[in-house]
């Protein structure tokens, strides 16, 4: 007869994972996770900007073509908010979002299939960038026919977007600054 002899010294294998494997398993995610979550962030940056610049577009189209109806001349605003645009283009003078009374220019403006292009700014319907900011808006000439001193570009309006940051976010801040706050500016 064969005896089966316990060795008492041998080690037992066992089965699972130590603490310091799963420590490291999870330090492993965190990591991975940290990255896919930055690289996410700055597409979601790259479509904003992009979003961005084709509503500058929209809207510079739109106001050429509201210009060429009205003798060459362009809405002029109290501030440098997108207010006047969007009562020129919507045809609601009130600029609350009534019914148009005037003619439209933008139809997207009178609907709600885009949410994210309008906001509301001391109670007046405005124009949004990508990154939900108020488009900002300049004529050439004030309601006089006197010429803007700030106008930036050598046409008859100033189209741009504060940019990610939101900066400067007072109205009446010319957009002609150059300054931390107006580096990200996108231009139309």
């Amino acid at each position: 007869m064969k005896r089966h002899i316990s060795h008492s010294g041998a080690r037992r294998q066992q089965s699972g994972f130590s603490l310091i494997e799963l420590l490291v398993v999870v330090a492993i995610i965190v990591i991975l996770a940290g990255i896919v979550i930055g690289a996410l962030t700055k597409v979601n940056k790259n479509k904003d900007a992009a979003q961005t610049k084709v509503t500058l577009k929209n809207i510079r189209l739109k106001l050429e073509e509201y210009a060429s109806d009205n003798n060459g001349i362009y809405p002029v605003g109290e501030d440098s908010s997108s207010a006047a645009v969007f009562r020129a283009l919507s045809g609601d003078p009130t600029g609350r979002g009534g019914p148009p009374t005037y003619d439209v220019y933008w139809s997207e403006l009178n609907n709600n299939k885009n949410p994210a292009l309008l906001g509301t700014v001391q109670g007046k319907k405005v124009i949004l960038d990508g990154f939900g900011n108020t488009i900002r808006y300049r004529a050439a000439l004030d309601a006089n026919g006197e010429l803007v001193q700030d106008v930036k570009n050598d046409a008859d309006f100033d189209l741009w977007s504060t940019g990610p940051d939101g900066e400067p976010s007072d109205l009446n801040t010319p957009g002609t600054l150059e300054n931390e706050q107006t580096k990200d500016d996108i231009w139309d």
